[in-house]
């Protein structure tokens, strides 16, 4: 019954969400009270390799190490910098995490969703790294491991997001004897900006050894299509049909997520990486958090207009697919320009919950009609400063940058 009459309530409101959603691209307005922070590398700046995540320091290190081994193609790249998350998010990017993720490589772009519905000795990310390095003819991870070991060794620092993990947890990490020693020193969690344990890679990858032919996968490749009322067709593995007819899928919990890319000439991929950690546990005596690939998965959305892209993720909500599809509808399919998708991430955001029925809304980034249309809604309406989070790569004639979502925190590199 209450799920029988969230849908009815839910549809009542589909015309005023029709006003909500028209197309904005061309209002010179919608942008009023929204800040100015710099969430792309500039555009007059010419790139060879590009680089997200919400961590600088590992950015900065990467770049270098990158400088120093010109022979190491995208392939390499990708492998390297995937593994690194480990060692910087091992909440989050464990080695236990799901892997979803767009890559492209002078080819059409796939995407690829990595994760089990299996709890004991199940490992996604080293998994699916593995078996896009086998399909993009790259090499075994023990080569990559090697070097990691060798080179990148006691450099990497905690990062804000590992700091709120480890502080929520720190009363389970004390009573861990093989966690406690890597993440607490003295009486204090590490903080913000000291150095993270060393992750032993190649120790990593000889247990995984021991247990790999125990890997129960599930990979998902397709996605679901919905076409816009401008006729642009839109990949995403959420269907924006359902909420085309106010479908909602509103999850109790708000996953959180690691995302992560690279751009190096042609060639890009786009990555989150998230796991369900219901009690503290380690990975083989290793600074890693064990946890459940069983999660919401982030939400990915692929628009091409011939040989023109964008690619967004979206996490860090309740329902991630709502606010992808409400870009859509605002119309960021119609963008033509790295200006434009900056913009429309930055736009005010509203979100349909349940269990009570309501409607959550950035008010100081609205407009005035948009707030006066949520008004006549029917539902009880509170206000956010701030809802999910939407992250891009997008690529408009020989211009093509990562865009961040001002309202979190993240960085970028360019070089």
């Amino acid at each position: 019954m209450t799920n029988l009459l969230l849908l009815i309530l839910l549809s009542s409101c589909a015309f005023f969400v029709s006003k909500i959603d028209s197309e904005i691209v061309k209002d010179k307005n919608y942008l009023k009270n929204i800040p100015t922070l710099a969430t792309y590398c500039p555009l007059e700046k010419k790139t060879t390799l590009q680089l997200i995540n919400s961590n600088p320091k590992s950015q900065e290190i990467f770049s270098d190490f990158i400088g120093r081994h010109p022979e190491y193609n995208f392939v390499d790249q990708f492998i390297f910098w995937s593994l690194i998350q480990m060692a910087i998010r091992p909440d989050q990017s464990s080695p236990s995490s799901r892997l979803q993720l767009i890559i492209s490589t002078k080819t059409s772009p796939l995407y690829l969703d990595f994760f089990s519905d299996h709890e004991k000795d199940q490992y996604p990310f080293i998994f699916g790294l593995e078996w896009i390095a086998k399909k993009l003819n790259g090499k075994r991870l023990e080569h990559y491991a090697q070097i990691l070991d060798s080179e990148l060794s006691q450099k990497f620092k905690v990062e804000k997001n590992l700091e709120i993990f480890l502080e929520k947890n720190k009363d389970n990490l004390r009573q861990n004897d093989e966690l406690a020693p890597f993440f607490i020193r003295g009486t204090e969690i590490l903080k913000e900006g000291e150095r993270v344990p060393d992750l032993k890679f190649t120790q990593l990858i000889k247990f995984y050894r021991k247990i790999e032919t125990k890997q129960k996968m599930t990979i998902h490749t397709s996605l679901n299509k919905f076409t816009t009322t401008g006729g642009q067709v839109i990949q995403s593995n959420y269907d924006f049909n359902l909420y085309q007819n106010s479908i909602f899928l509103i999850d109790q919990e708000m996953p959180i997520s690691n995302i992560f890319g690279l751009s190096s000439g042609q060639d890009v991929f786009l990555a989150s990486t998230n796991q369900k950690i219901e009690s503290i546990s380690g990975i083989d005596s290793l600074p890693l958090f064990f946890g459940s690939s069983k999660v919401r998965s982030s939400a990915f959305c692929m628009i091409q207009n011939q040989k023109d892209f964008i690619w967004l993720i979206s996490n860090m909500g309740r329902d991630p697919g709502q606010h992808l599809f409400h870009l859509i509808k605002y119309g960021m399919a119609s963008s033509d320009k790295i200006e434009t998708v900056d913009t429309l991430i930055r736009h005010s955001r509203y979100l349909f919950l349940s269990d009570p029925v309501r409607l959550v809304i950035e008010s100081r980034r609205s407009r005035p009609d948009q707030i006066e249309n949520l008004l006549k809604l029917s539902l009880p309406i509170y206000n956010a400063e701030k809802l999910g989070n939407i992250w891009s790569f997008s690529k408009f004639g020989s211009q093509s940058r990562f865009i961040l979502d001002d309202r979190n925190p993240g960085h970028y590199s360019c070089k």
